[in-house]
């Protein structure tokens, strides 16, 4: 099977899997099970995060039930509609402390829009310039042409503008000095090279000078990472209205007992670790406002009592539903994608036609089923991948025979 692109799909030598797929394929073909997706950004995303709060959901199921496909399809929404969205795959980057996480995700944002558009509004809603709609580094050029202000007393009220504007949000002190001191950039006198604040806020280790002219009076840390991440939470909703979403795939990883190559191993302290952050984010929730985070990974792994989420009780404890029922439940916090599936038989089918359409232009050139680890699938994989399977194999036919 030959790598390449046919009609904005990619073909890899591998199984159907929505990690390579590209943005256009992965919304042409997402299908809902019960609504899953809308009822989270209409209830969660929408509702409860917007206004204000934090939340923590888990989505688990069988290899190939669409978790990946899921996190990916609800990040372009997420993004559409003015979130800071932030993939991380578990299987690929090890997060077992809170900070690990802030940087992977510090390093994923745009931060010169982010700031720049908070300071921007500074400057139009702080100190009442509407008509400035340039990029900051020019509104001192812009004061002295359209106002006839001199660059002095511009930067002075600029300077006390964001100091004020500062004092109102709810942030980390040294996550304040660090996008303070990125705002001051902006308007000084002389042009700036590499920025030593956004280099902070992405979580990188600066010397003790380069952390003396930020501001800050340490690097990112255990101690200060979840203040900062609820701090850039609340700089996404300042900026873009909306606020920040983690989409954590693969954490079933966490809960391996065994070594993998090209994949993080996780001690028993290291497991604990990551399962004290998972509960800490849940705990926190209440005081990480504009904060949704979703946590995605195999059901087997995850469920296990030995490694997975149960054998940290103070997690399981926040995560299992209190209430059993024959029916899924939208609102729990631990969801079933198998279960979604097996109750939704209309998006069972729409999935099927979604991809029968797909498959007709896309096939493989040549090499069969058996080669590439597919013949043998069981009941173990998850019923979406196995119809794609189905349906990628009798396309490769098609087009072998063309």
């Amino acid at each position: 099977m030959s790598d390449g692109v046919r009609d904005g799909v990619e073909i890899v030598n591998r199984w159907p899997d929505a990690t390579s797929w590209t943005d256009t394929v992965v919304q042409e073909t997402y299908v809902d099970p019960l609504n899953l997706e809308q009822f989270w950004y209409q209830w969660y995303l929408d509702g409860f995060v917007s206004a204000g709060h934090g939340k923590l959901k888990c989505v688990v199921g069988r290899p190939g039930s669409g978790k990946t496909h899921f996190l990916r399809h609800l990040g372009l929404v997420a993004s559409s509609k003015g979130f800071q969205v932030a993939h991380i795959d578990a299987g690929l980057i090890k997060i077992a402390a809170i900070e690990d996480l802030y940087r992977v995700v510090a390093q994923q944002m745009d931060w010169d829009g982010l700031l720049g558009r908070t300071l921007k509004r500074v400057i139009q809603e702080d100190l009442g310039y509407l008509e400035f709609d340039d990029a900051p580094r020019a509104f001192i050029r812009w004061g002295e042409a359209a106002r006839q202000l001199l660059p002095n007393l511009l930067r002075r009220d600029l300077r006390e503008a964001i100091d004020h504007h500062l004092r109102s949000v709810d942030w980390h002190p040294d996550f304040a000095m660090g996008v303070r001191s990125w705002m001051l950039e902006q308007v000084s006198e002389v042009p700036t090279g590499d920025s030593a604040a956004i280099a902070w806020l992405r979580g990188e280790k600066l010397g003790a000078s380069q952390r003396k002219a930020v501001g800050a009076a340490a690097n990112i840390n255990r101690r200060n990472a979840r203040p900062c991440l609820t701090s850039l939470a609340s700089l996404a909703h300042l900026a873009f209205g909306q606020g920040l979403v983690l989409l954590i795939d693969n954490t079933e990883v966490m809960a391996s007992a065994t070594r993998t190559d090209n994949q993080p191993y996780y001690t028993r302290s290291a497991r604990d670790q990551a399962y004290e952050m998972l509960r800490q984010l849940i705990d926190e929730s209440p005081f990480t406002p504009y904060l949704m985070t979703i946590v995605a990974g195999d059901e087997d792994p995850l469920t296990n009592a030995r490694t997975g989420f149960p054998s940290y009780p103070a997690l399981w404890a926040r995560l299992e539903t209190e209430v059993q029922s024959t029916k899924p439940n939208l609102f729990a916090d631990f969801v079933s994608l198998d279960r979604l599936w097996d109750a939704d038989g209309s998006a069972a089918d729409h999935l099927g036609m979604t991809w029968q359409k797909i498959s007709a232009n896309w096939w493989t050139d040549s090499a069969p089923a058996d080669e590439l680890g597919l013949g043998g699938l069981g009941l173990e994989w998850g019923w979406p991948r196995r119809l794609l399977v189905e349906l990628w194999n009798r396309a490769a036919e098609k087009g072998s025979d063309a």
